[in-house]
């Protein structure tokens, strides 16, 4: 979703430039690359965390479909890393410091092609618990 895309990109942009980190949780795919670095087997199943600041990455390029490229630096030593994240594998934007989350919905609704992740065709993906979710209905003042 283009619109969801694009609020990422917005709050991305704004946390980095008002607290000066974003995190930006990336799932596993053919279509992202993090450098030679990879992913681990973990970060296959369970996704990265990146986190940006203003000295660990150089060339942060955000393209038409919500795609990023930029060379992350990684390890001790900042080694950087020609990095491409597809905008289909960036599941959310967050900050602890702001204390502000947003995760794409549409992620969670896709269910990658069994060939391409391994698994089989009968294994669903995770779903967000609806425990979570809080009725507005009570708080909503009726008129009378």
């Amino acid at each position: 979703m283009k619109n969801q895309v694009k609020y990422l990109q917005n709050l991305f942009n704004d946390l980095l430039d008002d607290y000066g980190h974003a995190y930006i949780v990336v799932r596993h795919s053919d279509k992202t690359v993090i450098g030679k670095r990879g992913f681990t087997e973990e970060e296959k199943k369970k996704g990265i965390v990146l986190i940006f600041n203003q000295k660990n990455h150089k060339n942060l390029q955000w393209t038409e479909e919500g795609s990023i490229i930029a060379a992350l630096g990684f390890g001790a030593g900042n080694r950087p890393e020609k990095c491409f994240l597809h905008c289909d594998d960036i599941v959310s934007v967050f900050s602890p410091y702001a204390k502000v989350r947003f995760e794409r919905g549409d992620i969670w609704d896709a269910q990658p092609e069994a060939e391409e992740t391994g698994e089989p065709s009968g294994k669903k993906t995770k779903k967000l618990p609806d425990d979570n979710v809080v009725s507005m209905d009570r708080f909503r003042k009726t008129k009378a």
